[in-house]
């Protein structure tokens, strides 16, 4: 194991096995940049690719800090979803691009299984999914999940009941620039133009601050798309 990487005992709470899963020590997640959707570039290793937590003997998928959070009727969806069908494979070690997409993708399947469907968990794995296939820089297959991100995230802030207002502008925020990803330069002015003009933008002084540079951004790409017609 190299030596910015350790592993931990994970107890699978839908078959019982005992496993190990891979994590990055916290001296050697070093950022190196972030792009406006929060997604980080490390300098060494990256400690995302190894959130997703695989049961390698059954494949019950979950982000580490819930993986055991699990109600005992979804144990029996995840069982009868993925459990009987799973081939064992053991994602526990180093993981190239790869595996962390399909350990992400185990997680969005082990997510849809279960009773209490929130929009805005799918919203989270699928944005990571078009991180990862950022850093692939695979252009296809990242605006497809940035989204279904989109689609996800705007369904949480129209139906689910956010903490607080801080949480809401950070969502506000988002919704608005993965919109400018995608191209849909006048639906994001729309909603940074929430952001600046949000009751809480100055608990966020941050948020608030790239919600203004990008609302620029978004009004110049648009201007650009007129004048091309």
């Amino acid at each position: 194991m190299d030596n910015a990487l350790y592993q931990v005992k994970m107890n699978c709470p839908v078959c019982g096995v005992e496993f190990r899963t891979t994590r990055v020590k916290t001296s050697r997640s070093i950022v190196e940049s972030r792009d406006a959707d929060f997604c980080l570039h490390y300098k060494f290793e990256n400690p995302m690719l190894y959130e997703a937590v695989v049961c390698p003997m059954c494949g019950y998928s979950s982000i580490y800090n819930s993986f055991s959070s699990i109600d005992e009727k979804d144990v029996n969806r995840i069982f009868e979803g993925i459990g009987r069908k799973w081939k064992q494979r053991d994602l526990g070690g180093r993981r190239t691009l790869d595996d962390a997409l399909d350990a992400y993708k185990l997680v969005l399947i082990c997510s849809q299984l279960r009773r209490d469907k929130r929009p805005g968990t799918f919203a989270q794995i699928c944005l990571r999914l078009a991180w990862i296939n950022r850093y692939k820089e695979d252009r296809a297959e990242e605006k497809r999940f940035l989204q279904y991100a989109l689609e996800h995230y705007r369904e949480a802030y129209q139906h689910e009941r956010l903490m607080d207002k801080s949480d809401e502008i950070a969502v506000i925020y988002l919704i608005g620039e993965l919109n400018r990803r995608l191209g849909h330069y006048n639906d994001a002015i729309k909603w940074f133009s929430q952001v600046v003009s949000h009751e809480a933008r100055h608990n966020k002084p941050i948020i608030e601050k790239m919600a203004r540079e990008q609302w620029s951004a978004a009004r110049q790409q648009a201007e650009e798309d007129r004048k091309n017609g």
